[in-house]
């Protein structure tokens, strides 16, 4: 007759057979699982007094045990048969991931039989199988602040509030694939009367980032790590892609709750490419806007494209969610055509402002603030290569003289130069002695000056230089101002002004001075100089009004502490 044994073994000859087998065991290891990577890493310590229970494959429960001080645990004198392990989370830790890489050393809670519990293990008599362990980590709080800000300095302030309703993504580095591991959606802090724009995850050690997801709602990113005092600067800093932070590694224990994303209303540039017939660097009437040109918004700390536009049928365009950055724009004309002249009127609104400043077809710096709008940025084009490329002209006042300086960073077929000057009570230029020779073709800088010797008469002298092709064809540079006078003289243009004006000081002597602008309640509203000296001479002093309100404000410039007030009306 056949009969099974006690040790499982079955087809037994004979029921008076001799009952005997070698018992089992069954181990081995609890740890905390430090890098949560699930693999016992070099250091990683075991946990002491967890409690594990051994269950039959159909549910009895043979035994308990606690690991020891090592973290330690075994089960010993195991008839051969199907069991599987149950681990009782010890307080504060949470089970890592299991079944990666090495049996002998990764954690084998799968949860296949239940909670905390591992695969079903069929152990053979006399088999010791000491490869089943657990491995647990603290998970690492990660937040906590998406803040409007509301003065615009970069920080959180303890009175700005929180942006409640934007998605925030944690994703992970999860064993070399960046995946989303969690979201939440900003809300009201818990414990507290008001505070708004909390988000808060609590997640395995690891490496990760955050993304804040923002609605079009006009708003851009305060620029990051702005001070020393990581719990109140701003952390997104576009380095994972749009609205990201930089990466972090965590280990258990630990935490990253100086996460901060402060906004605050976008910076908008526009706005015009049109076709220059005549190169005068002026918009006329009836010429013609270009569609399809590119242009790009460039970050001038760091040369990145920041926005990029393309011209619309009626050549405009529109370049926004602009950071408080100093930026210049490039543009990208279509083949064949090159930048008209910059800056020929005072007129902000009808010139050219590619000056090639920062390289070819690049405009001069603009400095971004929140809430700025600037739609006076053009690009005025001239068929074919002008025969000059004009990089600066200056005139500035020196023993007793007048020097006219020009730069070019091309020239084509030119011949000379001559200066002419008016007076600035004056409508009609006259030339000034003196023919200067030009390069003739050159795509290198070059420099030139013309003395103006007849200059005792009192005024603002008012230049531009004129560039003489072979053929007989000229073109003209953009205007420039220098004053003379034995007096000291302050002397403000344009007045209105839209975006911009300019104050020029005009000292006989060094002296000490001191710009500032006020409303007209008397409230200061910015210092355009602190107090400083001015060596004697011109100066010319560039106020940018992008951020100040149309209305009519007073100009105090204060010399030698003798102050002159000059009423400025600004325009939208």
């Amino acid at each position: 007759m056949t009969a099974t044994d006690r040790c499982g073994n079955t087809d037994v000859k004979t029921v008076t057979y001799t009952w005997s087998c070698l018992k089992a065991a069954i181990g081995d290891f609890v740890w905390h699982d430090i890098n949560a990577d699930g693999q016992q890493s070099p250091g990683e310590p075991g946990i002491p007094g967890v409690q594990v229970n051994l269950y039959k494959e159909d549910g009895t429960l043979i035994g308990t045990t606690y690991t020891d001080d090592n973290g330690y645990y075994r089960f010993d004198f195991l008839y051969p048969g199907s069991y599987y392990l149950e681990f009782i989370d010890p307080t504060g830790y949470e089970n890592t991931f299991s079944d990666k890489e090495s049996d002998n050393t990764d954690s084998d809670v799968s949860g296949s039989n239940g909670p905390g519990t591992t695969q079903t293990i069929y152990l053979v008599s006399g088999e010791i199988d000491i490869t089943w362990n657990a491995g647990y980590y603290m998970c690492v709080p990660i937040g906590d602040l998406v803040w409007y800000d509301i003065n615009t300095n970069d920080v959180w302030d303890s009175y700005e509030n929180g942006i409640n309703g934007l998605r925030v993504n944690l994703w992970r580095n999860h064993f070399g694939t960046w995946i989303i591991w969690d979201y939440q959606i900003t809300g009201h802090k818990p414990g507290t009367p008001s505070d708004d724009g909390y988000f808060k995850f609590c997640a395995p050690p690891g490496q990760y980032y955050i993304e804040v997801l923002l609605p079009p709602l006009g708003l851009v990113r305060a620029l990051h790590n702005v001070g020393n005092d990581e719990e109140i600067d701003s952390d997104i800093d576009n380095s994972n892609g749009i609205g990201t932070s930089a990466r972090f590694t965590l280990t258990s224990g630990q935490m990253k709750c100086d996460l901060g994303a402060g906004y605050y209303p976008q910076a908008v540039v526009g706005n015009l490419v049109w076709e220059d017939n005549n190169s005068n660097g002026i918009q006329d009437e009836g010429e013609d806007r270009v569609e399809g040109v590119t242009v790009e918004a460039i970050e001038m700390a760091t040369g990145t494209v920041l926005r990029t536009a393309v011209t619309d049928a009626d050549g405009t365009f529109e370049l926004d969610e602009l950071q408080k950055l100093d930026i210049f724009l490039k543009f990208y004309p279509p083949a064949g055509f090159s930048a008209t002249l910059p800056r020929a009127t005072i007129n902000d609104a009808v010139d050219s402002d590619v000056d090639h400043s920062y390289g070819l077809n690049t405009t001069r710096m603009f400095s971004m603030l929140p809430t700025m709008i600037n739609q006076n940025i053009d690009m005025g084009l001239a068929f074919g290569p002008l025969p000059v490329s004009w990089l600066d002209v200056s005139a500035v006042r020196e023993n007793n003289t007048h020097i006219v300086s020009w730069s070019t960073a091309k020239e084509v077929n030119t011949a000379y130069y001559l200066v002419e000057r008016r007076m600035e009570n004056e409508t009609e230029f006259k030339v000034i002695p003196g023919k200067v020779p030009a390069n003739g073709n050159s795509n290198t800088i070059s420099k030139y000056s013309l003395v103006d010797l007849d200059v005792d008469k009192s005024g603002i002298y008012i230049y531009k230089v004129k560039q003489v092709d072979l053929d007989g064809q000229f073109t003209y540079s953009k205007l420039v101002k220098v004053s003379n006078n034995g007096e000291t003289i302050v002397d403000m243009y344009p007045n209105p002004a839209k975006s911009e004006t300019t104050i020029e000081v005009v000292l006989p002597v060094d002296g000490e001075v001191r710009i500032e602008l006020f409303d007209a309640a008397s409230k200061l509203i910015k210092v355009i100089r602190k107090v400083s000296t001015q060596q004697s001479g011109n100066t010319l002093y560039n106020v940018n009004l992008e951020d100040v309100a149309a209305g009519v404000y007073n100009v105090i410039i204060t010399i030698d502490g003798i102050a002159t007030q000059k009423k400025l009306i600004r325009i939208e």
